[in-house]
């Protein structure tokens, strides 16, 4: 190979690398919580693992919480549902906070919106459910990549049933009590 050739291919490697490393601090990779700014941390209330927060009623706050404390909650209700938001998803299984509430109300279930990631503006502006919007404490969990911290959140929600790794795809998991029934993709089929 001639000199020049190598050096592109070591550039386009370092380029890729480089790129690649930029990319995984993006919210939705990570939780994004490092790149908020002061003000928008001080909408986010990190709960003691310990904390009682079935009766949250502040909508102006952001509650991080572990899996094991929604679980006690759906413990109260007949039927629930557990909202999976991500603040940036544009594919048809990702619904307006306000559209799942209205479906959730028409059949008395008790709904919990849990984002996968910080985006706080987007969170506001869609923190209208019945209960204030949840988003696993990433403190609690020693962990900031989402998808290995929805998966340890999933199965303490589950009570110690890792949940099978078609339902983690889910966005919508249905709870009688605090046993989960079954997750969905679309809110909406049958």
């Amino acid at each position: 190979m001639k000199a020049v050739p190598k050096i592109l291919l070591l550039i386009s490697i370092f380029s890729a690398l480089f790129y690649g490393c930029a990319i995984t601090r993006t919210p939705g990779l990570f939780t994004g919580y490092s790149r908020l700014n002061v003000s928008d941390k001080e909408n986010i209330v990190f709960l003691n693992k310990d904390s009682n927060i079935c009766n949250l009623n502040d909508h102006n706050k952001i509650f991080a919480v572990t899996g094991k404390q929604l679980r006690a909650c759906l413990k109260n209700n007949d039927t629930s549902i557990v909202y999976i938001w991500a603040p940036d998803c544009h594919s048809q299984s990702c619904i307006l906070v306000s559209a799942c509430q209205q479906y959730c109300s028409s059949k008395n279930y008790k709904l919990y919106v849990v984002a996968e990631y910080y985006s706080i503006k987007k969170m506001q502006l869609q923190n209208v459910s019945d209960f204030p919007m949840l988003i696993a404490n990433q403190r609690y969990y020693k962990i900031e990549f989402v998808d290995k911290l929805y998966k340890h959140f999933s199965n303490d929600l589950a009570d110690g049933e890792i949940l099978k790794n078609e339902n983690l795809g889910y966005r919508f998991f249905f709870f009688k009590g605090d046993r989960f029934i079954k997750g969905k993709s679309d809110l909406f089929e049958n």
